[in-house]
This record gives structure tokens, sequence and C-alpha cells, in this order.
């Protein structure tokens, strides 16, 4: 099923893109993928994140409908060009950094981006799957893969919620554990590498003085060893 999924997600898009890619038989192929930075958002909520509904498919250039239901759950982040096309919303992956490596045996570090183009569609170049095919309430296992090796794939954890987590001061990505993590996530917001979330700013800021730098993430480090 969740194969299937990543099937016909694949076969949407280089339709719809046919146009943009060149294929080269004899550049090296990928052959495998890990997760190297999660993404900054691991936490969906009801309301703000997602809501019960499907797209529709869009006539033209537009963009489709959210119609409500009580069965799917889509999400209210539109980045990705192919988000236009599929009966579920875009899963912000913003910040997520994998590493590929090659059948030549080289590797890469590769960061998620999305491009927005004139016509409003925003371009991603990392894709996504809910494994099983569909997205549940509670804890989803998300693969990540690449539009010219579908099959080979990385897998990262999210959590869909309909109420508002409490969040401890310092969990900055809200699994409910203080650690390196959650201190690195604030030094890459520190040197702009990454921009937290309102609520991450929130619990990111361990002194309470409006600015997010490497005394909160120091903060952090020492409240994750009991300090």
């Amino acid at each position: 099923m969740k194969k299937f999924s990543r099937i016909i997600s694949v076969f949407m898009v280089l339709v719809i893109m046919s146009s943009l890619f060149t294929f080269n038989s004899s550049a090296a192929s990928i052959k495998k993928i890990e997760v190297v930075t999660v993404p900054t958002k691991t936490t969906f909520v009801k309301g703000t994140d997602w809501d019960y509904g499907h797209w529709t498919y869009p006539e033209g250039e537009g963009f489709g409908e959210f119609t409500p239901d009580e069965k799917n759950i889509s999400f209210m982040h539109q980045g990705g060009y192919f988000s236009r096309y599929q009966d579920r919303g875009m899963l912000d992956m913003n910040g997520l950094v994998v590493k590929v490596t090659y059948s030549d045996g080289k590797t890469k570090n590769i960061a998620y981006k999305e491009t927005k183009h004139s016509n409003g569609v925003v371009e991603q170049n990392i894709y996504f799957s809910p494994q099983g095919g569909e997205f549940k309430l509670g804890e989803n296992i998300i693969e990540v893969y690449f539009l010219e090796a579908y099959d080979v794939y990385a897998t990262y954890k999210i959590n869909i919620v309909e109420d508002e987590p409490s969040v401890s001061k310092g969990d900055v990505n809200s699994d409910k554990k203080i650690n390196s993590t959650d201190a690195l996530m604030v030094l890459q917001h520190s040197v702009k590498l990454i921009t937290l979330t309102s609520a991450q700013i929130t619990v990111a800021d361990m002194n309470s003085d409006n600015k997010i730098n490497s005394l909160d993430a120091l903060v952090i480090l020492q409240k994750s060893v009991g300090m």
C-alpha cells in the first residue's frame, strides 16, 4: 500500500513536470538515504496545522479547494509543486536534511527546499509519503524520497494531535525530551539557518529576555544533564 502510494504520487509529478526533467542513464543512482536532521516541525495541531477534509483537483492553473469531511486529515501548509494535485494537504518538511549515498560511493547532504514560481506554485526537491498511505491521529511514520529513486527512502516520525500539547521549557521540537537536538535548533535559529515558530521561540527563550541565542542553547544543554 505504501509503495503504491509513492508510485502514484511520483507518476503524477512526472506527468506534470516531464518537460522540466532530463534523465541521464549514465549518472550515478541513489542507493541509500538517511535522515540527518528532522524537520523543525514534528507535532501538528488540528485547526492550526491541519483539519479533517480533502483538497479538490484544481482546474487549469489554479489551486484545489478544501472541502471538509469527517475522515481525511489534510495539512494546511501548501508548499510543494504537486500538493495542488493531490487530495491531501502538504506536509511541512522545512528544516529536513538527508544524507544521500550514490552508486559511485559518493555522499551528499541535501536540505529540503521549496522554490516559489511566479504563478504561485511551489516546487519541492524532496517528496514524502505517509507509511501506510494515510495520515492518522497520533504517531505517523513519514517516508522521504527523491523522484528519480522513489523506492529508496528514509523515515522520521511526526505526531498529529487534535489539541495543543503541553510543552516543557527547552523542549523546542516537542518530542517530550530536552537534549542536544533542542539546543542545536536554538543555535541554528540564532544564526538564521532555520526559523523557529512562535510557539518554539516561547519554549526556547530559557532566560525570558525575548532573545534566542547561544545562552539559551547552553541552558538547554545544562537542563538536559540535570544541571
